[in-house]
């Protein structure tokens, strides 16, 4: 049974990604190819890039260094793309922070599709990404979390590729976009999506995370709700789909049902109603939209669900799904819902990008498996944005039945969602066991040319 009753999503929807990676250089003067651990060493990419020989002059500590040699690289690896066919600028901030003076500054939001308040979503960009490697510069006399294991005289630096914003019906043209942008980075650098140690505290293993919006405008408190719903009951399943260490990256990606404040009852965060609240419109939107089977369900002997559908703002919903200590963002994340001067203690950017982000992909340098993840989310948008409150709940007893079957697989739910035979074959292809290989940082340095 088709889901939909519009098509608001497929005409509106707006949709952008971000690439975390990491690529190792070589200090200046330093000529010896570094030995790789890796069964692969006979696919070298072309040589290191070597750093400029005066770029670490000039009397700065570690950390300036280490920001001059992001700065320089950063610039070089867009000129790369740029030349490869995917126009990309760098820029030293990753999001919008100074380009909001010309607009409402007690809500300043992002706009309709064609007239963006920030600019920075018009054009691809690199930016670095120092939270896989640098803490704080203030703190702990600047040192890093997690140093990549380098070779001597080399030093990994990280980046994140952040696109421009696509209408979806320019999906296409953004799957062309990400095959330039994977084959490059492959090609021209020893690029790594795993570099480094693992500790409790931090990892420099890389993500990928996907935005979803609708052309800018603001998201109805409804379809919010429906969407932390359905990944509430979809999510643990659909982690089959990824690297098996995503299911446990509580540090900014906490699944809904395990590192989230709703799923642990951190009772500090989360709303005074969660304790007693009482029946209302909220109960008859509920009853409409969510089938007995999942509003019936407990979680550590609660009716959790009922918490997200009586939640009366996107700020109550941003506290049941925030991040257990830093309230910041779960694998679901809405704090782009929440106005740019928004005081939840979870937002971290002076921006209202109205976009619901999906950050449960490992990093990727396979232009397919990002490509068939998107779709992916992009059903499950469609799904809660169009459906009516009859047919979502269709879809939702449906995945739910075959999410709570012990005997149903990944590819039933991808089936469940509408998925294409060729999504599906995707993922097969890309299976959990071969992206574990690729994600186990005692053993892959790099990922070869394509």
């Amino acid at each position: 049974m088709n889901a939909s009753t519009g098509n608001r999503f497929r005409d509106t929807a707006t949709f952008g990604f971000e690439m975390e990676f990491l690529i190792l250089f070589r200090e200046s003067g330093i000529k010896f190819q570094p030995r790789l651990e890796t069964g692969d060493r006979d696919r070298l990419p072309r040589q290191v890039p070597e750093e400029p020989c005066n770029l670490s002059l000039g009397g700065d500590d570690d950390h300036g260094v280490h920001m001059k040699r992001l700065h320089y690289f950063g610039g070089e690896i867009a000129k790369k793309l740029t030349e490869a066919g995917t126009a990309t600028v760098y820029r030293e901030k990753g999001h919008p922070k100074a380009e909001t003076s010309g607009l409402d500054e007690e809500e300043p939001r992002l706009g309709c599709f064609d007239k963006f308040c920030y600019s920075s979503y018009k054009q691809n960009t690199i930016v670095p990404e120092e939270t896989m490697i640098w803490t704080d510069p203030t703190a702990n006399g600047k040192r890093m979390a997690v140093r990549p294991e380098t070779p001597e005289g080399h030093f990994w630096l990280g980046f994140e590729f952040v696109s421009r914003a696509y209408r979806y019906r320019e999906f296409e043209l953004a799957k062309l976009e990400l095959e330039i942008i994977c084959r490059t980075l492959r090609a021209e650098y020893l690029v790594s999506i795993n570099a480094g140690k693992e500790s409790d505290a931090a990892s420099s293993r890389c993500g990928t995370h996907l935005h979803w919006g609708l052309g800018g405008a603001e998201y109805d408190l409804l379809t919010v709700k429906r969407v932390l719903t359905f990944m509430w009951v979809t999510e643990k399943m659909l982690m089959g789909l990824h690297a098996t260490w995503r299911q446990n990256a509580m540090k900014y990606d906490a699944l809904l049902q395990q590192g989230t404040n709703i799923a642990t009852d951190n009772v500090s965060k989360l709303p005074s109603w969660t304790i007693d609240f009482s029946k209302g419109d909220w109960t008859r939107e509920m009853e409409q939209n969510v089938p007995p089977r999942v509003s019936g369900s407990l979680h550590c002997n609660k009716p959790k669900t009922h918490w997200l559908w009586r939640a009366e703002t996107v700020t109550d919903l941003a506290m049941l799904v925030g991040e257990v200590r830093k309230s910041r963002r779960a694998s679901v994340g809405i704090t782009e819902l929440l106005p740019a001067t928004s005081s939840f203690p979870g937002k971290v950017r002076r921006s209202q990008l109205n976009t619901i982000e999906f950050r449960h992909m490992q990093g990727s340098l396979h232009a397919d498996l990002i490509a068939a993840w998107t779709l992916v989310t992009a059903e499950i948008m469609r799904i809660c944005v169009d459906s009516s409150p009859e047919d979502f709940a269709n879809v939702l007893e449906r995945v739910a039945t075959c999410v709570s079957d012990e005997n149903s697989t990944v590819q039933e739910l991808l089936n469940n969602l509408g998925a294409s035979p060729e999504t599906c074959n995707v993922f097969r292809k890309f299976h959990q066991q071969r992206l574990d290989r690729e994600a186990d940082w005692r053993t892959s340095m790099f990922l070869a040319e394509i």
